[in-house]
This record gives structure tokens, C-alpha cells and sequence, in this order.
């Protein structure tokens, strides 16, 4: 395995208005009305933002997978256009790779960086999971709905490590690296609610 930096709404009070009635009496004593009920409180002060409506888009990252019975792969997934920016690049990545070409998607909590790695000989995902643990600190399973990997912590990024549906020699290596103006630790990434609607959504199609 190689080496690489890897790579969540306020109501406003509301403000009773109680309601009081009088009561005209008689000169002469009689036995008091029955009080009808105060309706009810309405409710006052600032209406709550409604959040903005997605708008999804999907986003593409091909590449050939293995040496002997080599695979083209495609990995595709859904992100918020709204909030990030999808792009394939092939030059200035986040973090290191020796790949041709990665995946990268920018918004303004973290950037995030996908690329395929290969196996060792003779190693799969589980052996994988081991080195990684031994390794590094951080160390846990993820799940993301159907998507499920293993995460580990790389000087200041979250990486992810993805297994290939159906595919023996590679995984998907994801570095998270927190924005400057992300207010809470960066090992918090990867339980992010947008790091989880993004990795789940994967899908992977391969053609031999």
C-alpha cells in the first residue's frame, strides 16, 4: 500500500401572546359564567431559514485496475454542485499520488481527494486493514450505508480506504484534508454528514 496524505438549524423563540377577557356581572348575584378557553398563544418572532434545495450532481473517476486480466473501472458519485466542486486533475493534487489522475472535490469544510491504489501480491482488503492498523493511529471501520471501509489518521488528513465492488486488486485511497476555517477537529471528518452522503453514494462499474 502506498504512502499518502488523506485524506455536520437555529429556531427562534417564540413569543406567547396570553389573552384575558373580562366579565360583565349583574347587580344581582348569580352563579358565575363558565369561562370559555383563551385560544391559543401565536406564535411570534423570526421564522426559521429554510436550507437551500440540493442540487446533485454526479461526478466520474475511471482507471484500470490490475496488471494480468486488467479491468477498466469506473467509480461514480453524487455531490451537492451547490457546495462542491467536482474535477478530474492530473497535476497540483492535494496530496502526493503516483496515480496519472485523481478525483478531487473542494467545498468549504474540506477538500477531498480519491485515487485507486493497488494491493500487495498476495494481499486483499483484509490484509490491507491489518497493515494500515499496525501502522497507523486512528485506526476504525466506517460505514456509509452499502459503503463500507476502514479509516486511519495521516499527520493532518482523514484517509479512507475504499474496496473496489467485485475487484481484487484495487481500493479507492480517499485523504480528507480540513478547510482553514473548519471549526472543529479534523479527525471529526469522517463522521461529517457530507463526507457520508458523498463516500456512500459510490458505485463502481467494471468492464473487462
Amino acid at each position: 500500500m502506498k504512502k499518502a496524505l488523506i485524506l455536520v438549524p437555529v429556531c427562534a423563540a417564540a413569543a406567547g401572546a396570553a389573552v384575558f377577557f373580562a366579565m360583565k356581572k349583574p347587580k344581582a348575584e348569580a352563579a358565575p359564567k363558565e369561562k370559555k378557553a383563551a385560544p391559543a398563544a401565536k406564535s411570534g418572532g423570526k421564522k426559521e431559514k429554510a436550507a437551500a434545495p440540493k442540487a446533485m450532481k454526479s461526478g466520474s473517476y475511471t482507471f484500470i485496475s490490475g496488471f494480468q486480466n486488467a479491468a477498466e473501472v469506473e467509480m461514480s458519485l453524487q455531490y451537492d454542485s451547490n457546495v462542491y466542486f467536482f474535477e478530474i486533475i492530473d497535476e497540483e493534487f492535494l496530496t502526493y499520488s503516483s496515480d496519472s489522475h485523481v478525483a478531487v472535490i473542494r467545498g468549504e469544510d474540506f477538500s477531498m481527494q480519491l485515487e485507486y491504489a493497488g494491493y500487495y501480491g498476495g494481499e486483499d482488503f483484509n490484509g490491507l486493514a491489518k497493515s494500515v492498523q499496525e501502522r497507523y493511529q486512528g485506526f476504525g471501520e466506517v460505514s456509509y450505508g452499502s459503503v463500507k471501509g476502514v479509516k486511519y489518521l495521516d499527520g493532518d488528513s482523514v484517509c479512507l480506504c475504499i474496496p473496489v465492488t467485485d475487484d481484487q486488486s484495487s481500493y479507492i485511497l480517499v485523504n480528507i484534508l480540513a478547510s482553514k476555517d473548519y471549526d472543529e477537529p479534523f479527525y471529526t471528518l469522517a463522521d461529517h454528514p457530507d463526507v457520508a452522503d458523498i463516500i456512500g453514494s459510490m458505485k463502481f462499474t467494471s468492464k473487462k
